[in-house]
């Protein structure tokens, strides 16, 4: 099945309970959609952000890139930072699957994406020139 994060449906289940219980922190994603190393940004891909519990899919975030290639300030939860941190075993964050697809070329790409209590984590998302040249059929 699949939910809406923030819809009453996905909030009754035993899925939401579990998860919220262990993600009570929550950081930022930043998407930035581009093509040429960065050079030209792509406005129009289709930004899905998810995670799957067994056979149940739930989509935290569902957006399109603007002008500049960007979409901000997507808040996701996370765990909570642990108060002091002595070793890499003590920093905690939870992934999510990240699809991007740039319809007008026929293009996706998929990522994982690891979200981290009270920071922002920017995801590049690179197209690389040739994919657009070989899949612009009609101009």
């Amino acid at each position: 099945m699949e939910y809406i994060y923030d819809s009453e449906e996905f909030k009754n289940t035993g899925i939401y309970k579990n998860f919220i219980n262990i993600n009570q922190g929550s950081g930022i994603l930043k998407v930035e959609a581009s093509v040429a190393s960065g050079a030209y940004p792509l406005e129009g891909v289709n930004i899905k952000v998810y995670k799957d519990f067994g056979r149940d899919r739930v989509i935290f975030y569902e957006g399109v890139t603007n002008s500049s290639g960007i979409i901000d300030n997507i808040i996701l939860p996370t765990k909570k930072l642990e108060k002091e941190i002595n070793e890499a075993s003590d920093i905690d964050f939870t992934t999510y699957d990240l699809e991007a697809k740039y319809s007008k070329y026929n293009l996706e790409k998929m990522y994982d994406v690891s979200i981290f209590d009270d920071i922002k984590v920017i995801q590049p998302i690179t197209f690389v020139i040739n994919e657009l040249v070989d899949g612009d059929n009609n101009g």
